[in-house]
């Protein structure tokens, strides 16, 4: 599972990324990035239009981070879905998933490029290589 939406350790301090800690009227204590703190208790902004990868990419999500105290996952469309010469659907999908660890919780958000066959089984989920790639995609599907 990449960094980014795994509990936070080692790789996400090698990175470069900055956590904080903040208490959430509700919740209790929570470690996370200033944006992933900033969209608690708000739905997770999704894009319109056909995105055929987030149920499938989800639930594959939910799988990996449910080995690692996942409490919950959230997951919405952050671009149309594309197709490739295979016929596989990709796009960006939005995720915030929640992580109980002793004492408090975590909170992950980032956007994974997820790839889906035609009978709806998981080809590849990766991480953009730069948060740009997405902005332009959902630039593009608008056009």
């Amino acid at each position: 599972m990449p960094w980014q939406i795994a509990p936070i350790g080692p790789a996400s301090a090698a990175a470069g990324e900055q956590t904080i800690m903040s208490m959430v009227p509700g919740t209790g204590l929570v470690k996370g990035t200033a944006v992933a703190l900033q969209s608690i208790g708000q739905p997770l902004p999704e894009v319109p239009g056909r995105n055929r990868t987030v149920d499938t990419c989800r639930a594959t999500v939910m799988s990996e981070a449910g080995k690692a105290g996942m409490k919950q996952v959230e997951a919405v469309s952050a671009g149309v879905d594309k197709t490739n010469k295979k016929g596989d659907y990709f796009a960006p999908v939005l995720f915030r998933i929640t992580y109980a660890t002793p004492m408090m919780y975590e909170v992950r958000e980032a956007t994974m490029i997820c790839v889906v066959n035609r009978k709806g089984a998981i080809v590849d989920a990766y991480m953009p290589a730069d948060a740009s790639i997405v902005a332009q995609w959902t630039a593009l599907g608008r056009r």
